[in-house]
């Protein structure tokens, strides 16, 4: 038997949870256009054969200025240099980012095999595609084991990348049971949920401000609570006569009784927590390190 840890890393909106999701066949990650979706590691379990592979979704690797960005970016770097694997992601249309340069750096010091996987392959020119991967020769020489063009959305291309992965696992024994997708507890699975939705509904920088707890799971009953930091705030979350709250709640519940295999109640509240963003216990609550 074999087992081990692949690392997800990239810049923001590469196209990591999104791979995850497509391998494990189900959704685990939750998925966004808006950068940054991803806060913490998130680990999907994928068995195949004797080897099992634990992917590591990990935050968007961007340049942090707060707290909480630097928690998220802290987060990522660990994986990558924790994990017996490592895929770096790129988005094939933006290329070569100053981002790409600051994880090529950081990769170096990784002791462990490093693929690199080029995401929306489908989506520029194949001319443009060869530029680019000689670019990349350029500037990373002896970097990447392999390099894969892939489509995360689409699936195309990643059985090599899986093909590879399996190739670099240790052997031991499993570390989570046959019938296992993911180690995320489920108040945090729920949350991530609605916090999805709340990407979904509102716009621009307001799905930063907010966070979401499970406060209670009663048997078919759910009680959750989305936490923002202006009153203002709270006022755009619940919207008209209370239409916009509506609106989350609604298709949170659906995604949620597709995990849970069974109908819900759900019921959301929205409290104002002007200082969510420096909390320990917020950051203790999604997998984060605190760090005063």
């Amino acid at each position: 038997m074999k087992a081990g840890f692949i690392a997800l890393i990239g810049a923001t909106n590469s196209g990591k949870s999104t791979l995850m999701n497509s391998i494990l066949g189900e959704k685990v990650s939750i998925v966004s256009h808006k950068v940054q979706t991803t806060r913490s590691q998130i680990r999907g379990i994928k068995n195949i054969d004797e080897t099992q592979l634990v992917f590591v979704d990990t935050p968007g690797i961007f340049e942090a200025r707060g707290r909480f960005d630097r928690a998220m970016v802290s987060s990522a770097l660990s994986a990558m240099n924790d994990s017996d694997a490592v895929v770096f992601m790129l988005d094939a249309k933006k290329g070569m980012t100053p981002t790409f340069a600051r994880i090529v750096g950081k990769l170096r010091t990784v002791r462990s095999p490093i693929a690199l996987a080029i995401n929306k392959v489908d989506l520029i020119k194949k001319t443009d595609l060869l530029k680019l991967t000689g670019k990349i020769a350029e500037a990373a020489p002896g970097l990447f084991e392999e390099i894969f063009m892939i489509s995360a959305l689409s699936g195309d291309g990643t059985d090599r990348l899986l093909a590879w992965a399996r190739s670099k696992m240790p052997a031991g024994q499993w570390y989570f049971e046959p019938d296992t997708s993911s180690d995320m507890p489920l108040p945090v699975r729920l949350a991530e949920i609605t916090r999805e939705k709340i990407y979904e509904f509102l716009h621009q920088e307001l799905p930063y401000k907010v966070a979401v707890a499970t406060e209670s799971i009663d048997g078919a009953n759910i009680g959750q609570v989305i936490y923002t930091s202006e009153d203002s705030h709270k006022s755009i979350i619940l919207g008209a006569r209370g239409a916009k709250i509506k609106s989350i709640g609604t298709a949170a519940r659906a995604d949620m009784e597709l995990v849970l295999g069974r109908r819900i109640n759900l019921r959301l509240l929205v409290k104002v927590k002007r200082d969510w963003r420096e909390a320990p216990e917020f950051f203790e609550g999604i997998g984060l390190e605190f760090k005063k």
